[in-house]
């Protein structure tokens, strides 16, 4: 599923208009982004959180020719799923 269509999707089981339901998405992930680059986390009970974790830099060999060559380290961002969310994957999943 895309955006549009989690927009759309969203506004069929809301009484908003699909253009409400994208401002208040854009909204929600904006949000998001900014608490995540500002260090924090995103709990959205029932369904997970939003977290960053450090990713360390390292020395690659390089695929084209002799040597190697360095990858610093960041931030990435993870997302970790609740138990609700999991259990109600697995039951579809049988």
């Amino acid at each position: 599923m895309n955006k549009r269509r989690l927009i759309a999707a969203a506004a069929r089981r809301s009484s908003q208009t699909q253009g409400q339901v994208r401002e208040a998405l854009e909204s929600v992930l904006a949000v998001i982004g900014e608490a995540l680059a500002d260090g924090d986390h995103v709990l959205l009970t029932g369904f997970g959180r939003f977290d960053t974790q450090a990713y360390s830099g390292r020395s690659l060999h390089r695929f084209d020719g002799p040597g190697t060559y360095r990858v610093d380290g960041r931030r990435v961002p993870v997302f970790r799923s609740s138990r609700q969310l999991r259990r109600k994957l697995r039951e579809k999943g049988s």
